[in-house]
């Protein structure tokens, strides 16, 4: 399974998690029990009729090895934490959204520069 095949909607995503199940060997009762969800459920996940909740992405994320960032980038649903912080007060509501319309188009090693910048702003040194 590529990236590329992680970014897609709900249908298509759903599609290529059946697929890596089947290849796999795993059945639908089997997975979705390694899910703690129903079948039935696990079907319609992968038949883009439903997304899973927070807790179910990670769980997925986990059984089928895949990138918890490739599951929420394909569902577009993003760590809580994203919101959370984006509205803690008036200025990171105005200034988050700014930010990362600046920011969207970035490389991966520009982001991780960024990243290092933001720790020493924020005095952690830049460690990570």
């Amino acid at each position: 399974m590529t990236k590329k095949d992680l970014q897609f909607g709900n249908d298509k995503l759903g599609a290529v998690l059946r697929a890596h199940r089947v290849e796999s060997g795993k059945g639908l009762r089997e997975t979705a029990a390694k899910l703690g969800i129903a079948p039935a459920h696990l079907t319609d996940i992968e038949k883009g009729r439903r997304a899973p909740s927070e807790e179910l992405l990670v769980k997925i994320a986990r059984v089928y090895g895949i990138e918890e960032a490739e599951l929420r980038s394909g569902w577009k649903k993003p760590e809580t934490v994203v919101g959370e912080i984006a509205s803690q007060d008036a200025t990171t509501a105005a200034k988050v959204p700014e930010f990362l319309r600046t920011a969207k188009d970035l490389k991966p090693e520009q982001w991780d520069r960024l990243i290092k910048q933001a720790k020493k702003m924020c005095g952690e040194g830049g460690k990570q």
